[in-house]
């Protein structure tokens, strides 16, 4: 899984992380702001889930939300196509 920071994905997988870890707050979020191994470490503390089964998830995650992303790009397409 990319850092956090350069991901840039962070704020619209959030919810979602939250909707798999309940307990997580956004202050969590918050602290763990820019750094993947952070989050996992505060996910494991409040959950007691093992670090890999965390970062599979966090990785299932990031995959699908780049997977709408490159939709996104081809049902909008470059542009270029429409000159």
């Amino acid at each position: 899984m990319a850092d956090l920071r350069t991901e840039g994905k962070f704020d619209r997988i959030k919810g979602r992380a939250r909707a798999i870890w309940g307990n997580l707050t956004d202050d969590d979020f918050d602290k763990a702001r820019g750094s993947s191994e952070d989050l996992i470490g505060r996910i494991k503390e409040k959950t007691g889930e093992a670090t890999e089964e965390i970062q599979r998830k966090l990785d299932q995650l990031f995959a699908e939300e780049e997977g709408r992303d490159m939709q996104s790009q081809r049902t909008r397409g470059t542009g270029s196509e429409n000159r």
